[in-house]
């Protein structure tokens, strides 16, 4: 049986666990904008223009019908999503490429409580942590569990390359259930290029590329969400934080995002060639 088959044959009572976690996750992000909004003033307006464009992601075991992992995304085209590469490690390899007779897809919540497949299309290495998801036209219904056509686009986050140590920034994430802050402010506090990590740096799983260094909490219900400024633009995607490091929390520059789409438009056009 093909993966593709494998995995239409998700059992009607899966889908219907996912939806129910899927509404409780909804529950939490409103309660949690209501705190912000309390906490934050016009930060949480900010937050709100930005929603429509973030996803849920769950990285699914076909055979099992486990989930593996997950994590956050948002669209940077109308139907490309873009993630961290440690998302989909699990089923994708580094520098991968979609190939038809290598398909690996995931399942993707949308902002509209919608849940849809989604195929892992392009990534990078561990060191660029960086993922690219293909959105599918079809949803599950919860009361059947089978795939209905529902062609949708959702709007694009723009990318920003203006950033400045001091600017205010919000990382975002759309919530997962056990975890509670996937909403949260704080500054850059430096900018960090990729020449200055070495061979033997005590910091030797940063990526190497160019990264913004903030206090805003980055975890696992954001990681692979935007990192926003003040206007909604994306000047980084959220990756981690530091191990034994209080409030040192990273996002890979947009700098670098911009550079991974680049090459995935090349890719496109070369295969197209040949």
């Amino acid at each position: 049986m093909s993966a593709r088959e494998t995995q239409l044959k998700l059992e009607l009572k899966k889908v219907q666990q996912l939806y129910s976690k899927m509404q409780a996750d909804q529950l939490a992000l409103q309660k949690q904008l209501k705190e912000f909004k309390t906490q934050a003033g016009s930060f949480s307006d900010v937050v709100e223009q930005v929603l429509p464009s973030l996803v849920s992601i769950y990285v699914m075991d076909w055979d099992t019908e486990e989930e593996i992992s997950s994590g956050s995304g948002f669209f940077v085209s109308p139907d490309i999503i873009v993630t961290n590469y440690h998302v989909v490690e699990d089923i994708a390899d580094q520098d991968y490429y979609y190939d038809e007779d290598e398909l690996e897809q995931v399942l993707v919540e949308t902002h509209d409580g919608k849940l849809r497949l989604a195929e892992v299309v392009f990534t990078g290495n561990a060191e660029e942590d960086l993922a690219l998801l293909l959105i599918s036209d079809f949803t599950f219904d919860p009361n059947t569990g089978e795939q209905v056509d529902s062609p949708q686009e959702y709007p694009p986050l723009e990318l920003s390359f203006d950033v400045k140590v001091g600017d205010r920034v919000i990382a975002v994430g759309n919530p997962l259930g056990q975890f509670v802050s996937t909403v949260t402010q704080g500054i850059v506090s430096a900018i960090r290029e990729p020449e200055e990590y070495e061979e033997g740096d005590d910091e030797e799983d940063v990526a190497e590329v160019k990264v913004l260094q903030t206090d805003a909490a980055i975890n696992p219900g954001n990681s692979g969400g935007p990192l926003i400024n003040m206007a909604g633009q994306v000047v980084g995607v959220n990756t981690w934080g530091l191990e034994d490091a209080d409030s040192i929390n990273l996002a890979i520059a947009s700098e670098a995002l911009d550079d991974f789409l680049a090459g995935f438009e090349e890719t496109i056009e070369d295969n197209s060639q040949n």
